[in-house]
């Protein structure tokens, strides 16, 4: 399934915030930082095949994504731990690194630009 664009409904992000725009940017801020992290932590998790750093970086930024609708990043994440439980799947584990890199990317810019 290929993402959606763009990847923020911003009425989804008001919503959420009880339709108080004047939290938008402090939301974003916040997300930015998050998925960042995110983005950082699942990729040194496949590329040391650390199941437990996957799940914890997993855990962490679910629910947002499920708030957010970001279904994408939530189905990259179920892949990747199939890989790194499988170990013939672990050859797969660079093209899921370089989606998630391009994924993220494309969020944090269209969060940067919604703050």
């Amino acid at each position: 399934m290929e993402p959606k664009k763009p990847l923020i409904d911003r009425k989804l992000i008001v919503d959420l915030l009880y339709g108080d725009e004047n939290y938008v940017k402090e939301f974003a801020d916040a997300s930015v930082g998050s998925f960042s992290e995110f983005n950082e932590h699942f990729r040194e998790a496949l590329q040391t095949n650390d199941e437990v750093k996957l799940r914890n970086a997993g855990h962490k930024i679910k629910p947002v994504a499920q708030m957010m609708h970001l279904d994408y990043i939530l189905e990259l994440y179920e892949q990747s731990k199939e890989c790194i439980n499988d170990p013939d799947m672990q050859r797969k584990t660079k093209d899921l690194i370089q989606e998630m890199d391009k994924y993220c990317e494309t969020l944090l810019e269209e969060l940067k630009k919604l703050a």
